[in-house]
Order: C-alpha cells, then structure tokens, then sequence
C-alpha cells in the first residue's frame, strides 16, 4: 500500500512538469495577437477556470498592448553587498481594451492539471495551432536554454528575463517570473542610475537610485523554462526597440 501511494505520488509530480509546447516556445504560435494566462486549478467546474483565465489573459494582453511604465528603486551598496531599499512603479494601460479582446479572441487551447490552469487565447482567424504545438513536453528533460544566462543578440528587439522561485501554487510562480520579466525589459528599454557615493574612514557607501519611464508596445513572451532541481522559474519577454 505504501509502495502503491509513493508510485501515485511520483506521477502526480511527473505530471505536474508536463506542458504543452506552445506554452513553453509560445513564439512558434503564429498569430497576429494571442496571450497565455496561468491560473489555479478548477475548484468545481473546468469551464469557469478557463472562462476566468481568459478574462485574466485579455487583460494581460491589454497591458502589454501598450503601457506605460513609470517609477524607480533604490539601492544601498556597502563593503558587506548590495541591499535593496525599495521600490515603486505605475503602469497605465487602457483598460478598455479588455473588453474589445474579450469579444473579439478566442480560447485555441487549454491545459488543466492538479497544479493549473492554462488558456492559449488569440485570434481564431490569424492563428495557426497544429498537433504538435500541443504536443506536451516533460520540463525536466529540456536543457537549461542560452537565453537564462545570456538574452538573445538582436538589434531590432528588446529582450528580459524574469525568474521566480517556487512558491506553494504553480501558477504564483510563473506569474511572478513573467512580471520580472516585464520589469527587466522596461528598464533595459530606458532606466537612467544616479549614484551619490558617501565616503567614512571605515566604510564607503554608495546609494543608486534606478528611475524608469518608458512607454512599452506589443510586448509578447516568447519562451519559458522550468530549472525542476533549482525549483526556479524562468520567463522570456521580447519588444521592438
């Protein structure tokens, strides 16, 4: 009985690292708009997850449409590292746009397992999804991509990577990575630092202070890895410069 409860165990855990491709290489589903939104697991009925992760999607893609991305952080360097002493930003979007892609994309596919829920959303007349786009892939056999530890060499984009730790709900954790991501692309697309350096006779100090104001279009996410040994979470984001 114990030997039968680990088996179920094991996949369970198996399972929960499976997804499909156009989740993970969401840059090989050709669309003229599409959004992919991860949500918690159906508590009672499916149809009303996926209805919520569509919703949640529109928005999302609302955002990325076009939005405007002011604030900054600061930081506090001293012998012993750097520290973090906070940070703010707002982001302006039209929001309407919410309800003209509610009434005008449709779900292409969907992903349920203990863990989540995933809606690929987009334009049913522009996008192609064959079979194996929704083929599904095991996470954990997939090799660390470049893009992890160096961004993708293009003078047309924009590129930022955003990672997450593994929190108690999956979809926590790839929501967070996607955010960072967006973040890390807002400040390369335009950040200024400003550095007031304080000096003692046993210590130096430095405090810089990253300020980001940028107006960012079309931002799409292109890809996503899962480090399964590391439980890190790793998301792609991309725009035209």
């Amino acid at each position: 009985m114990r030997t039968l409860t680990l088996l179920l165990l094991l996949a369970g855990i198996a399972g929960a690292q499976e997804y499909p491709r156009w989740f993970l290489f969401q840059d090989q589903v050709q669309c003229k708009r599409k959004i992919v939104s991860v949500m918690r697991p159906p508590s009672l009925h499916r149809d009303s997850a996926v209805a919520l992760a569509f919703r949640v999607g529109c928005d999302l893609l609302a955002k990325y449409t076009n939005v405007s991305v002011k604030g900054g952080q600061a930081f506090w360097t001293t012998e012993a590292g750097v520290s973090s002493m906070g940070a703010s930003y707002t982001e302006v979007y039209d929001s309407s746009l919410n309800d003209l892609y509610q009434s005008t994309l449709k779900v292409l596919d969907t992903f349920i397992d203990k863990q989540k829920t995933i809606v690929l959303a987009g334009d049913s007349s522009s996008c192609t999804l064959n079979d194996q786009l929704k083929e599904r892939f095991s996470v954990g056999k997939i090799k660390q991509p470049e893009w992890v530890e160096k961004l993708p060499d293009d003078t047309r984009c924009y590129y930022g990577v955003g990672s997450s730790e593994e929190f108690f709900y999956e979809p926590s954790s790839w929501q967070r990575a996607e955010h960072n991501a967006f973040m890390s692309l807002a400040r390369t697309a335009r950040s200024t630092v400003q550095s007031l350096q304080k000096k003692s006779v046993t210590e130096s100090q430095d405090l810089f202070n990253e300020d980001v104001d940028v107006t960012l279009q079309n931002v799409e996410i292109i890809a996503r890895w899962r480090d399964v040994k590391k439980k890190v979470f790793y998301v792609l984001a991309r725009t035209q410069r």
